[in-house]
């Protein structure tokens, strides 16, 4: 295959324009036009078509357009890792969601760091699909994911904690510190977590597991450290992990309610990619240390 069409064709997939692929890339349209039309030959494939001022893939084209980010992301890690072994200089990518980056790795971080100043750490922020997703682009080196249900065919999952989650309220709530059956909260409002969350997820999977109605949505919320604060303010119940409110519980702001005969936990994973055989250093010193804490 022809790198070079194909990284043309790559830069006007993700510009929808041969036009503006053509301004970044410093070539004329013509010149982008035919190398399209080579790699449409070479493969036998219709890549694109026409759609307005734009241009619009194809289901062929939108995969050739996702394998080929791939590969180019692939590509420039290789260059960074060359760096590395010449300048000594190390850069770890890591693509997580809320509840790692804000509650668990931030001392391991930090100490990492310490011991080894010449590593650099750029850290991402989303939901599973994000994280899975800068994975298998090469636009992180592995990620975290506290979920209870995940899978991919290309990546590898690894539990590595238990994470337990609390149902509360503010202190002044008829339910706090109270022993109540689930189906007690079904009547309650509830702060919803937003749609992607593993939170909302969670949620409505502890109600349908047990068979009771999924409680009304009193507010919806994006993001975690937003939803405590309404409920610390004095409205509504959340579920939300043991670590980020014990502070909150320990101070009286919050209070729990106790569900009878339920012990609700995730799991945090490590996400990498399967064809990767290769522990990472962090990761292996992570695994090492984490139970000290």
């Amino acid at each position: 295959m022809n790198l070079h069409a194909l990284r043309i064709f790559t830069n006007v997939a993700r510009l929808g324009s041969i036009t503006a692929a053509a301004n970044e890339l410093l070539l004329s349209q013509p010149a982008v036009t035919i190398q399209i039309r080579n790699l449409e030959k070479e493969l036998n494939l219709k890549l694109i078509k026409n759609k307005g001022r734009g241009i619009q893939l194809t289901t062929e084209g939108q995969y050739i357009y996702e394998q080929g980010q791939r590969l180019f992301y692939l590509e420039e890690q290789m260059a960074e890792k060359i760096k590395v072994f010449i300048t000594k200089e190390e850069k770890i990518q890591i693509a997580s969601s809320y509840i790692p980056i804000n509650y668990v790795l931030p001392p391991y971080i930090a100490e990492y760091k310490l011991m080894k100043p010449n590593v650099n750490f750029f850290v991402s922020l989303g939901n599973v699909k994000y994280v899975e997703e800068k994975i298998l682009n090469y636009q992180a080196d592995f990620g975290f994911l506290v979920q209870s249900n995940l899978g991919h065919e290309n990546l590898n999952f690894e539990k590595i904690l238990e994470i337990e989650f609390y149902f509360v309220v503010h202190p002044l709530h008829k339910l706090a510190n109270q022993t109540v059956p689930l189906n007690t909260l079904s009547k309650e409002e509830i702060i919803y977590r937003e749609q992607g969350s593993a939170t909302l997820d969670l949620l409505e999977a502890i109600f349908y597991t047990y068979d009771c109605p999924v409680p009304k949505m009193g507010l919806q919320m994006q993001g975690l450290h937003e939803s405590i604060k309404v409920v610390e303010a004095g409205y509504g119940i959340m579920l939300a992990p043991s670590i980020s409110v014990t502070s909150s519980i320990e101070n009286q702001k919050l209070a729990r309610i106790y569900v009878d005969g339920i012990n609700i936990k995730q799991s945090l994973f490590i996400c990498t990619r399967k064809n990767e055989t290769i522990e990472h250093p962090f990761i292996q010193y992570l695994k090492e240390n984490l139970d000290v804490k």
